[in-house]
Order: structure tokens, then C-alpha cells, then sequence
């Protein structure tokens, strides 16, 4: 920081805008939050967010339950409240006149108010890019007439945006700073199997029933195994409870994220999405599945480019873990995989050497640090 900018930190509106939605969002955000108080100590926040936000001084306008959705029939059914969400956070907006928006992934939400903003001459600062590199590039001028500075956390992600015209810095991934979530951590050494359907509530009901069929299917092979299901912040564990009863396969619940689940584990079923990467840093083998409605899926494939769906396959460019997307996610499917990946064997090795591979390319220069300073800098551009 130089002197001048030091001088001018009282000219900011001491107002930030920060609008984050599902947990991982949240923590992310909340560090992000942290590290700027530190650096601007007179700041307020208000917006949407969870707990970890509100620990930081975010004064909530709204609960972001109803953006966690998945799907395009619930998103549909949503609308009304989604539009009445924004409509508040807005009319807070116009009141504080904040000068700047930290935006914390939620795409189809975040950059809808990106628009909004930008006309009410806010700057908005965007951590974790819509992943545009993956569809059709419908959303890229969306974000370049909308974000003023767009933070990525995929090494590959900044020349992409950044061959569009896009004001994109690659800040590294915001799982590499956690706590408990580096790189060369002990492996699992019993026979723990990890369950992680997801936390969303539309991701459970689709994916925890077939985890837990395979999970029983499992039992009956191989007599030791036991098995772990995360409960992540918000998520109904009854119900989470009711569909492992049904299926009749017991487990250990554990509260927090997919990473407590997975640091015991010696492979794992995962729901694709960032629990993927956590099963790679902690160095854990595993399969991976997906199955969204089927409205939804006749709708958004033929938008969709890659190969791959899981990012851990994405970032090494070849299939390391296996892939089972809707009708293929299948306890029998399920349970092969995952018997073969127990064993001390060349196809298990061979997926742990390439797992390390992929998180050492996730090694940055410090997110939490480089999205507060493109706040900063994004407030010394709008005094």
C-alpha cells in the first residue's frame, strides 16, 4: 500500500457491499473480510451471507437460502423470492451507497445484481469465476461489461478471461489457506468410507440415496468397512438420518464441511464440486457423481463443452478419477470402483500420484490477501 492511498482511506464510503450464498461462499468470503478490516480497519459490510460473514461484521439484509438451488425447475419455482431478495438487497444499496461489491461466486444471481450495480456506479470485485470456460461463452461479455475485476482461482482460468478482455488475476485456491486443508496430510489407513452427497438440499435427496445403497451393497463385500457422512452448516440432519435408515446403512455423522468426513477416509464418494478437490488435498481416492433432473439435464448438456465435469479431472486435462453422471450413478457401478480403489494396488497409486499432481498446480500467492487488495484498489479507483 503507498502513502497516497493510505491518505485517501477516509475518502471511501466506509459501506462494501458483499453478497455470498452457499457455506464454502461464505467462509471464503468471511477471510476475505478479515484480512480487509485488518487493512482498512473503519469499513462496515452488509449484504448476504452466512455465519462465518456475520462473524466479520456483515450486517445480513436477507437470507441467501433461497439461491442455493439447483436446477432449472427450482430455479423456476424460486424466482419469486429470488427477485424479492434482490429487490431488498437493493433498496440497501441506494440507502448505504456503498462504492464497492464484493461478489462471491453464485453466478446466476451475482451477476444479474452485477448489472444493477454497475448502473448505480458501484465497482464490483468478483472472487471464484462463473466458470465460462465450460459452456457456451454467453456469460463472458456479461462479465466483462459487469466486473470491474474479476479474482480466479484456477491457474488456467486468468489467460481465458483475460484473451476476452477481462480484468482477470489468478489468486490461487481458497482451499489452500484453510485450516486443516493443506497439502500432504496422512492419509486415511482403515477401511472408512466417505459419503458426500453435497449441501444443498436438492443435492442430497438426488445423490445420498444411491451413496447409500452402494454403501450397503459395500458391507456385504467387505465385512470391515464403515462409512462417514459430513453434515455441512444449515443442512437438516434428520433427514440426512432418514434416507441412510431407509437404505439401512449406518454411519457416522460429523458436522462441518466434506473435509472433516474426508480427512478419516480411505476413499470416498463425492458429489462433484469443490468436496472434489478437498478429496484431493487430503489425498483421497475416489469416484465421482452427479445427477441433476432430467429437465434440467436435457436443457443445460448440449451447452456444455468439456470432456469432464469434475474439476479435478478439468485441471489435470485427463480423466483421473472416474465419472458417473445421471442414469450411470448406480450402486453396483458405484461399489466396483470403489472396491478396487481399497486395494494397496497400481490403479490406487497411480490415482494418489496424479491427485498430488493436481493440487500442487492449485498453489497461489495467497487469495484472502489479493481479493482484499483488489477491494482496496477498486475503492482508491471510485474516490
Amino acid at each position: 500500500m503507498t502513502k497516497n492511498s493510505d491518505n485517501n482511506a477516509e475518502a471511501f464510503s466506509r459501506h462494501v457491499l458483499v453478497v455470498a450464498g452457499e457455506a464454502s461462499g461464505d467462509i471464503h468470503g468471511a477471510r476475505v473480510l478479515e484480512r480487509l478490516i485488518q487493512l482498512r480497519p473503519g469499513l462496515t459490510f452488509f449484504g448476504l451471507g452466512g455465519p462465518a460473514l456475520h462473524a466479520q461484521g456483515l450486517d445480513l439484509v436477507g437470507d441467501p437460502e433461497c439461491l442455493n438451488i439447483v436446477g432449472l425447475s427450482e430455479v423456476i419455482g424460486g424466482l419469486g423470492r429470488i427477485l424479492a431478495l434482490r429487490k431488498k438487497l437493493l433498496l440497501q444499496v441506494d440507502v448505504r451507497k456503498p462504492r464497492v461489491a464484493l461478489l462471491v461466486d453464485l453466478p446466476g444471481f451475482n451477476l444479474n445484481l452485477a448489472y444493477q450495480l454497475r448502473k448505480r456506479g458501484v465497482k464490483v470485485v468478483y472472487y471464484i469465476a462463473p466458470q465460462a470456460w465450460a459452456w457456451q461463452k454467453s456469460r463472458v461479455k456479461k462479465i466483462r461489461d459487469r466486473v470491474d475485476r474479476l479474482c480466479v482461482i484456477f491457474p488456467f482460468e486468468e489467460k481465458f478471461f483475460k484473451d476476452e478482455g477481462i480484468r482477470a488475476s489468478y489468486v490461487g485456491h481458497p482451499l489452500m489457506e484453510d485450516t486443516g486443508m493443506k497439502p500432504e496430510m496422512e492419509q486415511g489407513t482403515g477401511n472408512v468410507i466417505a459419503l458426500v452427497p453435497g449441501s444443498r438440499a436438492k443435492e442430497i435427496e438426488r445423490m445420498l440415496p444411491a451413496m447409500a445403497a452402494t454403501a450397503r451393497l459395500l458391507k456385504r463385500r467387505v465385512g470391515s468397512l464403515e462409512f462417514v457422512v459430513p453434515v455441512a452448516p444449515g443442512v437438516d440432519e434428520q433427514r440426512i438420518k432418514g434416507i441412510l435408515d431407509q437404505e439401512g446403512v449406518e454411519a457416522q455423522l460429523v458436522a462441518g464441511g466434506a473435509h472433516v468426513a474426508l480427512a478419516r477416509a480411505r476413499a470416498a464418494i463425492v458429489t462433484s464440486g469443490t468436496a472434489t478437490l478437498e478429496a484431493a488435498i487430503h489425498g483421497v481416492p475416489m469416484v465421482v457423481v452427479y445427477r441433476i433432473s432430467r429437465a434440467s439435464y436435457t436443457l443445460v448438456r448440449p451447452l456444455y463443452h468439456l470432456k469432464n465435469f469434475c474439476i479435478v479431472n478439468i485441471l489435470a486435462g485427463k480423466t483421473v478419477v472416474p465419472e458417473l453422471l445421471q442414469g450411470d450413478v448406480r450402486p453396483d457401478l458405484l461399489a466396483d470402483k470403489i472396491t478396487e480403489l481399497l486395494d494397496d494396488g497400481p490403479l490406487r497409486q497411480k490415482m494418489l500420484n496424479e491427485l498430488h499432481e493436481v493440487v500442487e498446480t492449485l498453489r497461489g500467492p495467497g487469495p484472502s490477501r489479493m481479493v482484499a487488495d483488489a477491494l482496496i484498489m477498486a475503492m482508491e479507483e471510485s474516490a
